[in-house]
């Protein structure tokens, strides 16, 4: 019984040392997750997030620092939508994404978006849903021909998604089985990281502006998802575009952004 009661303090003492991810929380661009009470400010052009950490001052994050964050268990996210770059709620997770956002100048979040991991999306069509719904989902043909024979309609969206989800996860599946084990991972261009870091040094060298730091963060971002293979968010060189003085290092911006396109 002693060993019992000492085993039990042991995974309360552990369990109070791991942050409870039900909490409200930002996750940082760098993947740091940052517990605290959070609040949106998302209202005007110049979106931002603030968090309270607990027993420190607030701290307030630009929009594109943000990869997402957690609101009464709400995940938030940054999407370009059809009015450009904003928060949007996430409703339905996948390779096709569901998230509803706030349309205008709406405060409510009933608007709806899809948007699939390559970086496509469409603002889900009322009128149009037919139309617009199998042209949009059109790479996977099972799903477009149930769309056009109106086997799955607008109330039936949670289920298009699902079923589209699942024709990707089988396309996936199909195209591992092609390739064979021992194919080598393709190397990173040796050119497009040194448009990067020709791009980071011509920041460093550059005297103090207002986002210098934000610039060079958001860079390292990007050299880092490109030398492990990763693809790089619309959100992050957008956020850089908007960082850099874009007279001085236009040249240096243009031929980075080359090598990821």
């Amino acid at each position: 019984m002693k060993w019992d009661k000492q085993f039990f303090l042991v995974l309360l003492a552990a369990a109070a040392s791991v942050p409870c991810l039900s909490q409200d929380h930002i996750v940082t661009i760098q993947g740091d997750t940052i517990v605290g009470e959070v609040k949106a400010l998302a209202y005007g052009p110049d979106k931002k997030v603030q968090i309270i950490e607990p027993g420190k001052k607030k701290t307030v994050y630009q929009f594109f620092k943000i990869r997402s964050f957690s609101i009464d268990n709400q995940v938030y996210q940054p999407v370009k939508g059809p009015d450009g770059y904003t928060f949007m709620k996430l409703i339905k997770p996948g390779y096709l994404s569901l998230f509803s956002f706030q349309s205008g100048s709406q405060n409510l979040y009933d608007a709806q978006y899809l948007l699939k991991k390559d970086g496509t999306g469409t603002e889900v069509p009322n009128i149009t849903f037919k139309k617009g719904m199998k042209r949009f989902l059109d790479d996977c043909p099972e799903v477009a021909e149930k769309i056009d024979k109106d086997i799955l309609n607008k109330k039936d969206l949670h289920q298009i998604i699902d079923e589209y989800n699942r024709c990707m996860d089988e396309e996936t599946a199909n195209s591992h089985k092609v390739a064979t084990v021992t194919e080598a991972k393709p190397a990173t261009p040796p050119e497009a990281m040194a448009a990067w870091t020709a791009l980071e040094n011509k920041v460093k060298s550059q005297s103090d502006f207002p986002e210098k730091e934000n610039a060079l963060e958001m860079i390292s971002e990007i050299k880092s998802k490109i030398s492990s293979a990763q693809k790089v968010p619309n959100f992050l060189i957008e956020g850089l575009k908007s960082s850099l003085p874009q007279d001085e290092l236009k040249a240096e911006l243009d031929n980075a952004l080359k090598e990821i396109k």
